[in-house]
């Protein structure tokens, strides 16, 4: 398999069942996926492994390469940072920053292009951010990085995420949605 039959995969319209039908193939080109299948996150947020939590963010998200690239790698260093607390709950510090740094390395192998790496690994960086927490500094600073359409991809992409975890916790979908708003129109009026 070489990175276009990847990329011809994530695009497709059955792309998490055609992702397990080529799983041996797509583990070659992206071996730390592989450590996903069957890793148990212990979390009550959690119901699936990390890899069926990320085949379901890939069928969640549109059928957009930055989206599906985005869903594929935001949660591939779990098992890298994985700890669990006294009562066996498994937390994943700082997972999005192994994560970035697994797509930036694919990306780097690949020759994927350069806009495309930027906006997928900045959207893996920031996709578990609690935007409703940021001071006016940091906010300033997402919106030097990411335009209006890339800020819609971010929540369309937390939104992807949180449907593809405990079903007990979708009713923080209001509040993406409200960030979201909030964030917008703050970012139209931000210069």
């Amino acid at each position: 398999m070489n990175i276009d039959e990847l990329f011809s995969i994530l695009l497709s319209d059955n792309q998490s069942e055609r992702i397990k039908e080529n799983e041996e193939e797509i583990f070659k080109l992206i071996p730390e996926l592989k450590i996903c299948k069957g890793f148990n996150q212990n979390n009550p947020w959690h119901i699936y492994d990390v890899y069926e939590h990320i085949l379901h963010v890939i069928d969640n998200v549109d059928n957009n390469i930055v989206l599906r690239l985005c869903a594929l790698f935001h949660d591939i260093g779990k098992p890298v940072v994985y700890t669990e607390d006294e009562k066996k709950i498994g937390h994943f510090y700082n997972h999005w920053i192994v994560s970035q740094d697994i797509f930036n390395r694919f990306s780097s192998k690949y020759n994927l292009d350069n806009e495309l790496t930027k906006l997928v690994s900045n959207l893996i960086f920031y996709h578990d951010l609690n935007i409703s927490k940021l001071n006016q500094d940091e906010l300033n600073k997402l919106f030097e990085i990411f335009n209006i359409e890339q800020l819609k991809m971010l929540f369309e992409f937390k939104k992807a995420d949180l449907l593809a975890q405990n079903k007990e916790y979708h009713y923080l979908l209001d509040d993406i949605e409200k960030q979201r708003k909030q964030i917008l129109s703050k970012k139209k009026e931000f210069k």
